[in-house]
């Protein structure tokens, strides 16, 4: 590998830069983004962003780390296919989205008020017709072009308002129905994440055994303190399978000794 972030470049399968002021999460970010070109070495793989750095930002939980250990060795575990089940029936559910504040609007504009008014002024245009017939003469054209008019108005204002409320109702009914999906949308999300913890603590009770042999090897070739998260950590680097150089930023190993301790490729960079 070379760690290009130093002037000049340091190669090797061991680069110790604890003599520079080289930030350790740069030099982590670099070995896990293929894009980078800081440090050239073989591309991290999911298993590094759990074990590959060491004194780098937050220590994942015990149990992450030994399902991502697990995971790296190719460990099965039949809760891996109930998690990809339900992960399968949460990709397939689907929700449709209602239209109840169109609709509302679109009743509330062809309210009961607004055809009463309409109402009203058919019957008065109707009057004038009506009483110039009664007196035995036709009504002028105007007047009957009104009745007409408004007749035609609260026809088609009737007819918008029963196909609104049709339509409301509809959308109420769907509403239901999206509401009944929207809980069976949150039961499958619960069913995938409960299927992650049962999957992640199948996975870890696989690679506790693998973990506890590393650090049995750990502890007897460093002087580290066997109880030490430092220790654990490098046993679960020994016991995951890592492509990407580890980057050990804490503990009082140098560089060679940890490659020793893990097996790894290792940049030891400055205590954070």
């Amino acid at each position: 590998m070379r760690l290009r972030l130093t002037d000049p470049d340091r190669t090797g399968r061991v680069i110790d830069c604890r003599d520079t002021d080289l930030d350790p999460a740069r030099v982590l970010d670099a070995v896990r983004d293929p894009s980078a070109d800081g440090v050239r070495c073989w591309r991290a793989s999911p298993v590094h962003d759990v074990v590959g750095g060491i004194g780098v930002g937050a220590a994942p939980t015990r149990r992450a780390t030994l399902a991502a250990v697990a995971r790296s060795r190719g460990i099965w575990v039949p809760e891996i296919d109930a998690l990809a089940d339900a992960r399968a029936r949460l990709a397939d559910h689907t929700t449709e989205p209602t239209a109840l504040a169109s609709e509302r609007e679109q009743v509330a504009n062809t309210s009961a008020e607004d055809r009463a008014t309409l109402r009203e002024e058919v019957a008065r245009r109707r009057g004038v017709v009506d009483s110039r017939r009664e007196l035995g003469t036709e009504p002028p054209e105007e007047a009957l072009a009104a009745y007409r008019e408004a007749a035609a108005r609260l026809s088609e204002v009737g007819t918008e308002a029963t196909a609104a409320t049709d339509r409301l109702a509809r959308e109420r009914k769907r509403a239901i129905g999206r509401y009944d999906t929207h809980q069976r949308r949150l039961e499958l999300e619960d069913r995938v994440a409960n299927c992650e913890r049962a999957a992640r603590a199948a996975l870890a009770d696989r690679a506790d055994p693998l973990v506890t042999r590393a650090l049995d090897s750990v502890d007897e070739t460093t002087p580290l303190d066997r109880d030490s998260p430092v220790a654990w950590r490098l046993a679960a680097a020994r016991a995951a399978r890592l492509a990407a150089p580890l980057v050990v930023a804490a503990g009082p190993l140098d560089a060679s000794e940890i490659a020793a301790a893990t097996g790894e490729r290792v940049i030891r960079c400055r205590d954070l």
